[in-house]
């Protein structure tokens, strides 16, 4: 086989090339810190860094998610709590108000009182957060409570709100004011219209004898429905704890993944820098004979 000048030539500038290539290849490493900034580079470790991508993309998501519940149920836990330190004052002035020795006008007043108090329970019912109520089932954009003569009503639904908090994994954030309504032997709207009645009529007996009993069994559904939204709280806060590791977790993988060890890559490219330019002190060899040093 001839070697000519010109094959000689072609394969200097191709292994020229090819230097000149790799080189540029750990310079772009070093510059962007990244160990591939194409597909090509290497196939599989970007389907890798990709799929971390997406992954630790709906983990912020699912976070955002969580966050958000969590400041639900704690909004939820706060407003059951004070409407529970309200029956707890009205079942005191149902405790005075059962008081046989009282006068029309300290009875008048305990019953204007109640009539406050119930004002209060509809009030906080319709307690927002991040404008929307908290109490009101899935009808969250129209307040749930209201008040007319003395009278409590729901005007919400009994629909849970359900939030993805990790893939496939889904929970209900909310107490519905449904709930809060219902009672073990009669509704919160009629314990309250019957208390009223009871005080304006003075009938002391019914006010001992079968209005406080229902009450008492009304706090203990705010007690109950607070021991569910503290549960809900704490499955979340562990969800979170489990998301943030998780995250840590991928994120660390994805620089294992992407990321340059920057003293190997600047050992490569120096080694790389040395290579290219003996190839041109090489070429400058090879380029020096002329068409004269052939005749």
């Amino acid at each position: 086989m001839r070697i000519t000048n010109g094959s000689i030539m072609n394969s200097y500038i191709y292994n020229l090339n090819n230097n000149l290539e790799n080189m540029q290849k750990y310079q772009n490493q070093l510059s962007t810190g990244k160990e591939i900034t194409r597909p090509s580079d290497d196939p599989f470790l970007a389907t890798r860094a990709i799929n971390l991508n997406t992954s630790i993309d709906k983990n912020d998501q699912y976070l955002k998610n969580i966050e958000d519940s969590i400041g639900w149920t704690e909004m939820t836990d706060s407003s059951l709590g004070n409407i529970t330190d309200i029956l707890q004052r009205i079942r005191e002035l149902t405790v005075y108000g059962a008081n046989g020795t009282l006068d029309d006008g300290d009875i008048e007043a305990i019953a204007m009182e109640v009539g406050q108090n119930i004002e209060a329970l509809a009030q906080i019912g319709n307690t927002k957060y991040d404008g929307r109520y908290l109490l009101a089932g899935q009808e969250t954009t129209k307040p749930p409570f209201s008040v007319s003569g003395n009278t409590i009503s729901y005007a919400g639904d009994s629909g849970q709100l359900e939030r993805e908090i990790s893939e496939n994994v889904t929970m209900s954030v909310n107490i519905s004011g449904d709930r809060l309504m219902d009672g073990e032997t009669e509704s919160l709207q009629t314990s309250l219209k019957n208390l009223m009645d009871r005080m304006e009529t003075g009938q002391t007996n019914e006010l001992s004898s079968d209005s406080l009993a229902r009450i008492d069994e009304h706090i203990e559904n705010l007690l109950s429905l607070r021991a569910e939204i503290g549960s809900k709280y704490n499955r979340l806060d562990t969800a979170k704890s489990k998301n943030e590791a998780e995250s840590l977790n991928m994120t660390e993988l994805l620089s294992k993944t992407e990321d340059i060890d920057i003293a190997e890559k600047i050992m490569e490219f120096s080694m790389m820098q040395s290579v290219y330019q003996s190839s041109l002190a090489t070429g400058a060899k090879i380029l020096q004979p002329s068409l004269l040093d052939y005749l």
